[in-house]
Protein backbone atom coordinates (compact mmCIF):
# COMPACT_ATOMS: atom_id res chain seq x y z
CA UNK A 1 0.00 0.00 0.00
CA UNK A 2 1.56 3.18 -0.71
CA UNK A 3 1.73 5.94 1.49
CA UNK A 4 0.36 9.59 0.56
CA UNK A 5 3.42 11.56 2.08
CA UNK A 6 1.85 14.82 1.65
CA UNK A 7 -0.83 13.76 4.44
CA UNK A 8 1.58 12.11 6.60
CA UNK A 9 3.59 15.93 6.23
CA UNK A 10 0.25 17.44 7.12
CA UNK A 11 -0.59 15.81 10.24
CA UNK A 12 3.30 16.10 11.80
CA UNK A 13 2.55 20.01 10.57
CA UNK A 14 -0.64 20.12 12.35
CA UNK A 15 0.77 18.38 15.62
CA UNK A 16 3.21 20.71 15.69
CA UNK A 17 1.40 23.43 15.19
CA UNK A 18 -1.16 22.11 17.99
CA UNK A 19 2.14 21.49 20.47
CA UNK A 20 3.28 25.18 20.04
CA UNK A 21 -0.29 26.35 20.16
CA UNK A 22 -0.56 24.96 23.61
CA UNK A 23 2.97 25.67 24.74
CA UNK A 24 1.96 29.57 24.47
CA UNK A 25 -1.64 29.54 25.91
CA UNK A 26 0.14 27.63 29.32
CA UNK A 27 2.79 29.77 29.05
CA UNK A 28 -0.27 32.92 28.35
CA UNK A 29 -1.98 31.35 31.56
CA UNK A 30 0.91 31.18 33.91
CA UNK A 31 1.33 34.82 32.73
CA UNK A 32 -2.14 35.60 34.01
CA UNK A 33 -2.30 33.63 36.99
CA UNK A 34 0.91 35.52 38.13
CA UNK A 35 0.47 39.16 37.22
CA UNK A 36 -3.80 39.15 36.67
CA UNK A 37 -5.71 41.60 34.46
CA UNK A 38 -2.41 43.37 33.77
CA UNK A 39 -1.74 40.11 31.16
CA UNK A 40 -4.27 41.62 28.57
CA UNK A 41 -2.21 43.36 26.83
CA UNK A 42 0.43 40.36 26.28
CA UNK A 43 -3.05 37.92 24.95
CA UNK A 44 -3.37 40.92 22.91
CA UNK A 45 0.03 41.16 21.59
CA UNK A 46 0.70 37.37 21.33
CA UNK A 47 -3.31 36.77 19.17
CA UNK A 48 -1.86 39.72 17.17
CA UNK A 49 1.53 38.18 16.33
CA UNK A 50 -0.09 34.99 15.34
CA UNK A 51 -2.59 36.19 12.98
CA UNK A 52 0.35 38.51 11.40
CA UNK A 53 2.34 35.11 11.05
CA UNK A 54 -0.53 33.18 9.81
CA UNK A 55 -1.46 35.80 7.36
CA UNK A 56 2.00 36.71 6.17
CA UNK A 57 4.02 34.05 3.14
CA UNK A 58 4.15 31.26 6.13
CA UNK A 59 0.31 31.06 6.75
CA UNK A 60 -0.09 31.70 2.78
CA UNK A 61 2.51 28.10 2.35
CA UNK A 62 0.71 26.54 4.77
CA UNK A 63 -2.98 26.96 2.82
CA UNK A 64 -1.23 26.89 -0.74
CA UNK A 65 -0.19 23.17 1.20
CA UNK A 66 -3.60 22.66 2.77
CA UNK A 67 -5.61 23.11 -0.58
CA UNK A 68 -3.28 20.10 -1.87
CA UNK A 69 -2.08 22.75 -4.53
CA UNK A 70 1.84 21.31 -5.30
CA UNK A 71 4.66 23.03 -5.83
CA UNK A 72 5.36 23.03 -9.67
CA UNK A 73 6.93 19.28 -10.91
CA UNK A 74 9.98 18.95 -12.07
CA UNK A 75 9.08 17.49 -15.24
CA UNK A 76 7.65 20.81 -15.88
CA UNK A 77 11.13 22.64 -15.78
CA UNK A 78 12.08 24.33 -18.80
CA UNK A 79 14.84 22.35 -20.87
CA UNK A 80 17.48 25.42 -20.66
CA UNK A 81 17.22 24.22 -16.66
CA UNK A 82 18.46 20.66 -17.60
CA UNK A 83 21.31 21.95 -19.75
CA UNK A 84 22.22 24.73 -17.15
CA UNK A 85 22.68 21.57 -14.87
CA UNK A 86 24.62 19.85 -17.22
CA UNK A 87 27.16 22.70 -17.33
CA UNK A 88 27.52 22.68 -13.84
CA UNK A 89 28.02 18.77 -13.42
CA UNK A 90 30.45 19.53 -15.90
CA UNK A 91 32.49 22.35 -14.42
CA UNK A 92 32.10 20.41 -11.14
CA UNK A 93 33.60 17.26 -11.95
CA UNK A 94 35.98 19.99 -14.02
CA UNK A 95 37.21 21.84 -10.82
CA UNK A 96 37.29 17.76 -9.27
CA UNK A 97 40.37 16.84 -10.96
CA UNK A 98 41.78 20.08 -10.64
CA UNK A 99 41.92 19.68 -6.66
CA UNK A 100 42.66 16.33 -7.26
CA UNK A 101 45.69 17.23 -9.26
CA UNK A 102 46.73 20.11 -6.78
CA UNK A 103 46.55 17.40 -3.74
CA UNK A 104 48.75 15.16 -5.90
CA UNK A 105 51.24 17.73 -6.28
CA UNK A 106 50.92 18.94 -2.54
CA UNK A 107 51.97 15.75 -1.54
CA UNK A 108 54.56 15.07 -3.77
CA UNK A 109 56.47 18.39 -2.88
CA UNK A 110 55.43 17.25 1.22
CA UNK A 111 57.48 14.25 0.42
CA UNK A 112 60.25 15.38 -1.31
CA UNK A 113 61.27 18.07 1.24
CA UNK A 114 60.99 15.24 3.97
CA UNK A 115 63.28 13.16 2.14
Amino acid sequence: MARNTQNDWLGVMFIGLGFGAAGVAFSLAVVTSKIGPASIPIWAIAAWGAMMIFRGPIGQALATRISGHAPADVSELPQEVYGELDDLRARVAELEERVDFSERLLTKQSSEHQS
